[in-house]
C-alpha cells in the first residue's frame, strides 16, 4: 500500500522539526519527491544537502502556500506544522486553526490529498478513561489542545481529501520531549515515578507514526477518517521512562506518592491558575488507554519497530549526540 507513494510529490509543512525531517528522508527512500517548507531562513539546509527540494515559505502565508501547490503539482500534502507552546497565544488560533483551514481549501483546489497531524491532546485529562476515535472531544482549558480541537472542527467543514492522524508521545532519536529529556532527567536520577509510574503511557515510535501517515496519504478508506496513532508497548509511565533509566544505568529516580503531589498541586493551582497541576498530576496518576484499533482494522498499519528496537536506536541517537 504505501509503494503506491512512489513518483508522487508530497509537501510537508513542519519539515525542519522532529517529526517532519523524518518523514521528508523516508519520502525520498520511498522514491517520493518531496517538497519541504522552511520557514526560517536556514533551517532547511540540512534538507538541501540531502538532496530535497525545499521551499521558502510561512504556513500563515495563504498566497505563498497556494502557489506552492499550484507550481509544483502536489499530490499529498503531510500538515505537521503547528504552534506548540507559549506566547503569543494569538498564534494557536493563526497558525494552527486558520492556517490549517486554508491549507485545506488550497488543498481541494489542486486534488491533493490532506493529511493532518493533529494530537491526543484533543481528548484533554481522560484520567482512568478508554478512548476511542469515537470519544467526544471539547475544549478543556490547554491552548494547544484546544486549538487542534478546533482545527479538526474546522477540517470536518472543509471540502477535498482529508484525514486526521492523531499522535501520542512521539519518540525516537532526535525528540526532544520523549526521548532526549527523559534521557538527560534519567541520568540526573529526576525521572517521575507518580505512584510508582503505574500512569498509562501512550508512546508512538517515530517510525511507526509516518508508517500511518503514508497509508492515511494512499489508503482509499482512509479520506474523511480519524486515526489515533499509538504503539502497543510500553503501556506505563514505569515502563516508558524505564528503559531511559536502563539507557542510564541507574535505579534513581523520584519516586513520589501519588496523593502527596496530589496535595501541593491542590495548594499551587490558585497561584498558578494556568498550568492546571491537579489536572496533570491526575492525568499522569490515571490509567486509562487510548486505542489504536481503528487504524490496524481500516488501515491495515501495525506498529512495525517494536519498543525494543526502538530504544535500541534511540539509545544509539543519545549516545551518539553525547546525551548519555
Amino acid at each position: 500500500m504505501i509503494e503506491q507513494l512512489a513518483g508522487q510529490t508530497v509537501f510537508v509543512t513542519g519539515a525542519t522539526g522532529f517529526i517532519g525531517g523524518h518523514v521528508v528522508r523516508r519520502l525520498v527512500q520511498s522514491g517520493t519527491h518531496p517538497i519541504a517548507l522552511e520557514r526560517t531562513p536556514g533551517k532547511g539546509d540540512t534538507l538541501r544537502e540531502a538532496g530535497i527540494t525545499v521551499v521558502r515559505g510561512d504556513i500563515t502565508d495563504h498566497e505563498r502556500i497556494g502557489a506552492v501547490l499550484r507550481d509544483h503539482d502536489i499530490d499529498v500534502v503531510m500538515h505537521l506544522a503547528a504552534w506548540l507552546r507559549g506566547r503569543p497565544f494569538a498564534n494557536y488560533q493563526r497558525v494552527n486553526v486558520e492556517a490549517t483551514r486554508a491549507l485545506a481549501e488550497h488543498c481541494a483546489a489542486h486534488d491533493a490529498r490532506l493529511v493532518y497531524v493533529s494530537s491526543i491532546m484533543v481528548y484533554g485529562f481522560q484520567r482512568d478513561t478508554d478512548v476511542d476515535e469515537r470519544t467526544p472531544v471539547a475544549p478543556y482549558g490547554d491552548p494547544y489542545g484546544d486549538s487542534k480541537i478546533r482545527s479538526e472542527e474546522a477540517l470536518r467543514d472543509a471540502p477535498g481529501e482529508i484525514v486526521i492522524v492523531r499522535p501520542g508521545m512521539v519518540y525516537g532519536p532526535g525528540s526532544l520531549p520523549w526521548t532526549k529529556r527523559p534521557a538527560k532527567w534519567a541520568k540526573e536520577g529526576r525521572i517521575p515515578l507518580i505512584d510508582g509510574g503505574r500512569g498509562s503511557a501512550y508512546p508512538v515510535y517515530v517510525d511507526n507514526l509516518i508508517d500511518m501517515l503514508f497509508l492515511a496519504a494512499v489508503h482509499p478508506d482512509a479520506s474523511g477518517e480519524t486515526f489515533n496513532a499509538v504503539d502497543d508497548a510500553p503501556a506505563t509511565l514505569s515502563e516508558f521512562l524505564g528503559a531511559y533509566m536502563r539507557m542510564a544505568d541507574t535505579s534513581r529516580a523520584l519516586r513520589i506518592p501519588g496523593w502527596i503531589v496530589a496535595a501541593g498541586a491542590l495548594v499551587a493551582d490558585p497561584f498558578l491558575p494556568a498550568y492546571n497541576y491537579r489536572n496533570v498530576v491526575d492525568q499522569m496518576r490515571g490509567t486509562g488507554r487510548i486505542s489504536n484499533e481503528k487504524a490496524k482494522r481500516v488501515l491495515g498499519w501495525k506498529p512495525r519497530v517494536d519498543p525494543e528496537e526502538a530504544f535500541r536506536r534511540s539509545e544509539a541517537w543519545l549516545r551518539d549526540e553525547n546525551i548519555l
